[in-house]
């Protein structure tokens, strides 16, 4: 098999249900909040996918999917509060007038608590 269709489905692999975290799905949902692009979509899988590859380099590959896995469904658009600049969000963007984030609550923060230990212990 040459070389680019071997990276070409090493790509498809990492975003393909049941061999990984839906990355993709992830972030869509993160576009549908912040707003964006396809290019958007494409820059976040490019970095989910990149931090995938380090951790199995490091052979954590199996932490890292577990941790995406169980942080993903705690993922939600936060609004809070009204803003004109992002420099009035504490770390949010400011989207149509709102600040928003895309993230775990902090009432959720401890779900993947096992999940997040088990990749801590790999750095």
């Amino acid at each position: 098999m040459n070389r680019h269709w071997s990276f070409l489905l090493l790509g498809l692999a990492a975003f393909t249900p049941g061999c990984g975290p839906d990355i993709a799905a992830l972030c869509e949902a993160q576009e549908a909040c912040l707003g964006g692009n396809d290019a958007d979509i494409d820059a976040c899988e490019v970095a989910f996918d990149g931090a995938r590859g380090n951790a199995y380099d490091i052979g954590c590959g199996e932490e890292y999917d577990l941790l995406i896995e169980c942080f993903t469904p705690q993922y939600e658009c936060m609004t809070a509060g009204a803003c004109s600049t992002s420099d009035e969000c504490n770390g949010s963007a400011c989207i149509n007038g709102e600040c928003k984030r895309y993230g775990v609550d902090g009432a959720n923060a401890d779900a993947c608590e096992a999940q997040l230990n088990a990749y801590s212990r790999c750095d």
